[in-house]
């Protein structure tokens, strides 16, 4: 669902906000437009009268423990932000304005929650599923695919693929052509969880659909990168709470807004494909997934 500040012409907010992440080209040029895409192509619009609360905002999605991406822009000020929110805390967040350096991490999502409290601003908030948020992660907290200079992009595609199914890991490829992004795809637990592409919006997620987006792109290249977490604990590591309230040691009132990892863990006797059992793989097999291959190395560009 959308929210702004300001009563403007809803057709005049649509396309602006169309525009963030889909371009007459078919190519995504900015890392902001690289978060999990909605999976409704008309998502519900909701235009308001009056100015949002957004702290209430912030403290419902955290207190509901709800898995979104949040995105904010602000036309007047050249600012773009975006916020991926797992299980109400913060998984990852980036915010960009024109002639500053990008920031990432808490640093960006303080700018971004300062923005919120400023006028002319259009901020869009939709549902993800937890495979596909945690996929995505990778890109901020996994390692990058370094691939040696002999390999062509359809080597790199099918052997960081291959690498990815094989370890089971969470993990995201990039299809990149003439320098900007043209389809994302997202592994989790040994399959292709989902296929993104700039120009068609949500494809089958399978290798032939993969393979007919490489061949349809000119000059592409290929980035990799993957999660090394065994566990929803060790994933814990890199969130961090929304309002800064369920990270405060010992205040039993808001333990209600931190994420239960215990809760998690026990999720798997209810269900088979829960997420809890999809992330507790054997520490066996997650270091086995540390070490080949060689060329995956830690951090990102």
């Amino acid at each position: 669902m959308f929210y702004w500040r300001d009563k403007r012409s809803q057709k005049d907010q649509a396309e602006k906000l169309e525009n963030v992440y889909s371009n007459k080209d078919g190519l995504n040029r900015r890392a902001f437009g690289l978060f999990p895409q909605p999976k409704d192509s008309k998502p519900v619009r909701i235009e308001l009268s009056t100015s949002v609360n957004f702290q209430k905002f912030i403290v419902a999605m955290e207190g509901q423990e709800e898995t979104t991406c949040v995105r904010l822009i602000s036309p007047g000020r050249k600012v773009r932000s975006a916020a991926l929110i797992l299980r109400g805390r913060v998984l990852g967040c980036i915010y960009g304005r024109d002639e500053e350096d990008q920031l990432l991490g808490q640093e960006a999502y303080a700018r971004m929650t300062a923005e919120m409290l400023q006028g002319d601003i259009i901020v869009d908030a939709y549902k993800v599923d937890d495979k596909t948020a945690i996929a995505a992660s990778a890109m901020f907290h996994g390692e990058l695919f370094s691939a040696p200079s002999t390999m062509t992009p359809a080597e790199v595609f099918r052997f960081s693929l291959k690498h990815l199914l094989d370890t089971k890991m969470p993990g995201t490829i990039l299809i990149n052509e003439n320098g900007a992004t043209k389809a994302v795809l997202y592994t989790f637990k040994g399959k292709i969880h989902g296929l993104f592409s700039f120009q068609d919006g949500w494809l089958e997620p399978t290798v032939e659909k993969a393979e007919e987006v490489l061949k349809s792109a000119a000059n592409y290249s290929v980035q990799a990168s993957k999660l090394l977490c065994a566990n929803i604990f060790e994933l814990k590591q890199f969130t961090f709470s929304m309002t800064g309230l369920a990270d405060v040691k010992d205040v039993k009132q808001y333990q209600s807004l931190s994420l239960n990892y215990e809760e998690l863990s026990n999720l798997e006797k209810k269900n088979k494909d829960s997420l809890a059992k999809a992330l507790s793989e054997s520490r066996d097999q997650r270091d086995q997934a540390k070490a080949p291959p060689k060329p995956f190395k830690f951090g990102m560009d």
